[in-house]
């Protein structure tokens, strides 16, 4: 009896983007797909936490790297059925269990993206000034563009990776294209908005360390986007 050469290790087929591998994950024809993601998930996106929230100590660093695979799972959590609704709504004909397959499969490989990138954002860290240093709120807003723009990226890039199999899945390849943009504009925007209400991954200078804020749901990520820009002009 032949061993299924992506039942133990995966990641390599994953990262090359094998078909076999993804229409079965997609398809919901191999077994252990769903915990295979989750591990992928917690692994990758918990190592890439660690590398955030080091730069304000190692009890930052741990929070991080807990609720960075949180943020995934909301998000999962609150796109799944809508995602299922819009595929519906815009004529792909792709269900409720695809749709949840497809953002599933694609944080997966997002999660491998920004894990394969934490020694990369690691070092990076290390070589930031310290929080309390001079230009402390300049170099707090460039490290939140820079995290932002690799997570952004990873996202944008897995997603993208899983646009022909949502067109060969869709009736159509319009209708396939257009399903696609939609559960991409819609994990992006959730996902910021969770990551914000489930702040802090960069403390702000003057800010102690704590596990949430008090005021979660006060202000929105894309405020920070704006003022993090408008920190950066002192360097």
């Amino acid at each position: 009896m032949s061993q299924d050469p992506y039942h133990i290790l995966p990641i390599p087929a994953l990262c090359r983007g094998e078909r076999t591998l993804l229409s079965s994950w997609i398809e919901g024809t191999r077994r252990g797909s769903l915990r295979i993601c989750a591990i992928l998930i917690i692994l990758g996106c918990g190592t890439y936490g660690f590398t955030i929230g080091y730069r304000n100590g190692w009890e930052m660093a741990a929070w991080v790297a807990l609720k960075l695979p949180a943020i995934i799972f909301l998000t999962l959590f609150v796109n799944g059925l809508l995602n299922g609704m819009i595929g519906l709504i815009l004529g792909s004909g792709i269900g409720f269990r695809q749709s949840l397959q497809f953002l599933l499969t694609g944080f997966a490989i997002m999660s491998v993206i920004v894990g394969a990138l934490s020694p990369v954002t690691f070092f990076a860290t290390l070589n930031m000034p310290d929080p309390g240093a001079e230009n402390s709120l300049a170099w707090h807003g460039l490290n939140l563009l820079l995290h932002t723009a690799i997570i952004a990226f990873a996202g944008t890039l897995a997603h993208c990776r899983l646009l022909q199999y949502v067109r060969d899945f869709a009736d159509s390849r319009g209708t396939g294209t257009l399903t696609f943009c939609a559960w991409l504009a819609g994990n992006l925007f959730v996902g910021a908005q969770v990551s914000w209400n489930l702040r802090p991954f960069f403390i702000s200078p003057g800010l102690e360390v704590e596990f949430l804020r008090p005021d979660p749901f006060d202000g929105s990520f894309y405020e920070a986007v704006f003022r993090a820009f408008r920190n950066i002009t002192p360097l």
